[in-house]
């Protein structure tokens, strides 16, 4: 069964796509692992990364993105999941050059408003809210589950908001990893991100849970100075929240690997100066998987 591993903040510009897409490469690459991406972000980047812009139009026209998989399956039609599967994504190989064990499910522009359609249709069934809210959410949490058998790592790249598809990634999720910016607002998110996670209502009740216990993991991203202001809001999050010992620098290699080229490259080529984070993270996050499957 597949390891679930969702990337969410409720904040924007975090890194979310870029560390689910590091990470892809990473597990696929070096792990040997079969990984599936489920890009649940309408602003589509981890699908650019993977497959470019024409490779996104292509299967926006094909209709195979997120929002067509979920529209044409939500009431259970008998179609194929696999059919909106892109395997082989992405332009790193693995050591004999070819293209790993990756595959996407494409994002899409329009899964938001194919999640307000499918909350309307249910709406005729029900006058109450919640209970039209509960039944979108686990109709979405059944159709993110259907790949597990499939796959070794399912990576659920967030939005930011509280989509339907969001919480239902939340709560399938095996481990949520969560990526932050060093500044105060990001704090807030964490804080925010981790409430939901753990189906508290105050971080006094969140002290509850042993910080080893929670389902979530911090991780600091595009760090530029790790001995001053910074370091010291990292530290405070870390009081109250768990965190990766990896911190995600601000790099020339991380920030240019996010541009698709259309021949594969070794994971090293194409992550320059940045591959040595990639491999801390990617060396706190297996054991985690490995231990879990």
């Amino acid at each position: 069964m597949a390891f679930f591993l969702a990337v969410a903040n409720r904040k924007g510009g975090v890194g979310k796509s870029t560390v689910s897409v590091m990470l892809a490469h990473a597990l696929s690459v070096w792990g040997g692992k079969r990984v599936l991406i489920m890009d649940l972000d309408s602003q589509c980047n981890a699908s650019l990364i993977l497959i470019g812009g024409q490779g996104w139009s292509e299967a926006r026209k094909a209709n195979r993105t997120i929002a067509d998989y979920f529209f044409d399956l939500f009431d259970g039609q008998s179609l194929q999941p696999k059919e909106y599967l892109l395997h082989g994504v992405g332009d790193v190989a693995n050591g004999d050059g070819r293209a790993p064990k990756l595959s996407l499910l494409p994002g899409s522009l329009l899964l938001e408003d194919v999640q307000g359609e499918l909350f309307l249709k249910q709406a005729q069934q029900s006058n109450d809210p919640d209970i039209v809210a509960n039944r979108v959410r686990g109709r979405l949490e059944q159709l993110l589950r259907r790949f597990e058998g499939s796959f070794d790592v399912v990576i659920l790249d967030c939005a930011p908001g509280l989509s339907f598809a969001a919480l239902a990634a939340l709560k399938i999720a095996d481990k949520v990893l969560v990526p932050f910016r060093p500044d105060y607002v990001s704090q807030l998110a964490v804080d925010r991100i981790a409430l939901i996670i753990e189906g508290k209502r105050n971080l006094d009740d969140l002290e509850e849970i042993p910080i080893e216990d929670r389902r979530y993991v911090c991780v600091a991203n595009y760090v530029r100075d790790a001995n001053g202001r910074e370091r010291t809001l990292i530290e405070e999050i870390a009081l109250v929240h768990p965190m990766l010992e990896t911190q995600m620098p601000q790099r020339d290699g991380i920030a240019n690997a996010f541009d698709w080229v259309s021949e594969r490259q070794p994971i090293e080529q194409k992550y320059g100066n940045g591959v040595v984070d990639l491999k801390q993270l990617y060396s706190e996050i297996l054991p985690m998987i490995d231990n879990a499957t």
